[in-house]
């Protein structure tokens, strides 16, 4: 009995092993009939004129599966992933641990290389390094005066730092008004000018100011500091009282209270408290370091980074697990600056670059499911549309690129010749029967169910199957690849079976008489004209036997 399952899978399948082939006997069609240019065909008559055709039906199972619209396109493989390596100075190889092909896992250590330029700036670095660290040993570790004061008296302003806060990269901890000022910006108006006297309005407060400057259509309002917040909203008035605009107070003149490391065990001040110099505004936990050894561990780690940097010049090691895939030096070989010595490429997947033609270009999308087929492996392998340009090309017919991006596929390598479809719509999961079953009654489309027990694959004459005794479904129709066809309604599942009309031809043909044919071509090689239900004989200096051209599958 006929697999309802793989029935319209085997026919997917075998419509794309067909694909293939059929381009490739096109192909040698074409290069036989150029050569010959004119062929002597033999004609084909028919031998009986009666000859009839008979109608049968044959049952089908009903299949549950997907059709798809796509489109074609070819290529070859791009690395997704590569790491090309040049040298930077004069280098030597000294060891070289794989050959092109070899899997690499990432971390591994390629080829090892010296260089006099590289080893004399790892000497310098290295005596320096000595030296910060004989600086270290001797440095005073920790503070001893855990006090953070004040430079200048003033009044404390947006305190940033809390109990808890660790101190190393605030910009501030807090900032000391020392003129006594505040400051709004608003847009400038036009008409204002510099030193205009203005009215400040901090919610029921009143101050009077003056514009101090103009800058970038900005206008810079300075008045007197009442104890306001920073960030406090402030309306800015015209001498007759015109509103000009409203801004965000902040402080005019101050200084920044910092620490350079450690983390605030008490903050010892308030929001606008007034204080003097040398005042404690913070004091720091125990276990603060000193600024003079902070510096020289700053130093120390920026010293190690730079040798890291320079010793790794000297190795070579692959940043992914990949495949070398290009090896242009070998061991005790010297080789200036600026030589490309390997390239390893990615096995996380690759790129495909298909040209696309303008005409299709608006059904591509990003994200669109693809499916890749490669000469060199079997199997079929998946991938999407990962970008487009529209960045068209051609002389006559224009057209675009989309790039595929493809999973992992073990035993590809770049360079390697693709096939790909973008799947461009999909029915989904549905009901799939033949084109031929599917009848229709006007514009209503139907099929005929099989009596139950009846086996797909079972084959009946006209006259042995009665159509007014089967049930009739009307079917709603749907996507089609022109071999089969979506099919919704109730009452229908896989596995069901139905018959599908089926007609075939008794006539008979025989050589009557030989005729010479002529063929013309296209400028690329496509055959153009005669009959390809026939036999074809090729010119006797290009060796007997027939050439079966396709039958049109």
């Amino acid at each position: 009995m006929e697999s309802f399952d793989t029935s319209f899978l085997a026919a997917k399948q075998k419509k794309k092993k067909q694909k293939r082939a059929r381009n490739i006997i096109l192909i040698c069609a074409a290069v036989v009939l150029a050569a010959a240019g004119t062929i002597v065909g033999i004609s084909l008559a028919k031998k009986d004129a009666d000859g009839t055709s008979t109608l049968n039906y044959r049952a089908s199972a009903v299949s549950s599966g997907e059709i798809s619209t796509t489109i074609d396109g070819s290529g070859t493989l791009a690395a997704l992933e590569s790491q090309s390596v040049t040298t930077t100075a004069e280098s030597t190889v000294t060891a070289v641990n794989f050959a092109p092909g070899d899997a690499i896992k990432a971390g591994d250590v390629v080829m090892t290389m010296q260089s006099t330029d590289v080893e004399d700036q790892l000497s310098d670095l290295r005596d320096e390094l000595s030296d910060t660290r004989a600086s270290l040993s001797t440095a005073k570790q920790l503070l001893t005066n855990l006090k953070v004061t004040a430079k200048k008296g003033g009044i404390v302003k947006d305190i940033q730092a809390q109990v808890g806060s660790i101190v190393d990269d605030m910009e501030y901890l807090c900032l000391i008004a020392t003129d006594g000022k505040m400051l709004v910006s608003i847009p400038a108006v036009e008409g204002m000018e510099q030193y205009d006297a203005v009215t400040v309005m901090i919610g029921e407060d009143e101050q009077d100011g003056y514009v101090t400057k103009l800058e970038n259509g900005t206008a810079m309002i300075v008045f007197t500091d009442n104890y306001y917040p920073v960030g406090t909203s402030a309306t800015v008035l015209s001498a007759d009282g015109a509103t000009l605009g409203t801004g965000s107070i902040t402080v005019n003149e101050y200084v920044e209270v910092t620490a350079p490391s450690g983390k605030i065990a008490t903050v010892a001040v308030k929001d606008n408290q007034k204080i003097s110099k040398g005042a404690t505004v913070f004091t720091l936990a125990e276990g603060a370091p000193t600024t003079a050894y902070t510096t020289l561990k700053n130093t120390e780690a920026e010293l190690l980074t730079k040798i890291e940097d320079l010793e790794g010049l000297l190795t070579v090691k692959a940043d992914t697990d990949c495949t070398l895939t290009a090896l242009s030096i070998k061991v005790g070989e010297t080789v200036a600056s600026g030589t490309s010595v390997c390239t390893m490429t990615g096995t996380g997947g690759f790129t495909i670059a298909l040209s696309i033609d303008e005409l299709d270009i608006a059904s591509v999308k990003l994200g669109q499911s693809a499916t890749i087929t490669l000469d060199a492996l079997e199997g079929e392998f998946n991938g999407k549309v990962s970008n487009i340009s529209y960045a068209g090309s051609g002389s006559y017919v224009t057209s675009y690129t989309a790039t595929i991006t493809t999973d992992p596929i073990e035993g590809a390598y770049p360079g390697m010749s693709t096939s790909a479809q973008i799947i461009t719509e999909t029915s989904g999961e549905s009901l799939i029967v033949p084109v031929s079953a599917v009848q229709y009654d006007g514009d209503t489309a139907y099929l005929y169910l099989a009596d139950e027990g009846t086996q797909a694959g079972t084959t009946l004459s006209e006259s042995e199957i009665d159509l007014d005794k089967l049930t009739k479904l009307s079917v709603t129709t749907g996507m089609s690849d022109g071999s089969y066809i979506v099919v919704t309604t109730e009452g229908l599942a896989a596995g069901d079976v139905i018959w599908s009309p089926q007609r075939t031809s008794t006539a008979k043909y025989t050589e009557e008489e030989s005729t010479t044919t002529n063929f013309s071509f296209s400028g690329q090689g496509g055959m153009m004209g005669g009959d390809q239900s026939g036999s074809f004989q090729p010119p006797s200096n290009m060796g007997g036997g027939n050439f079966q051209p396709p039958s049109g599958n």
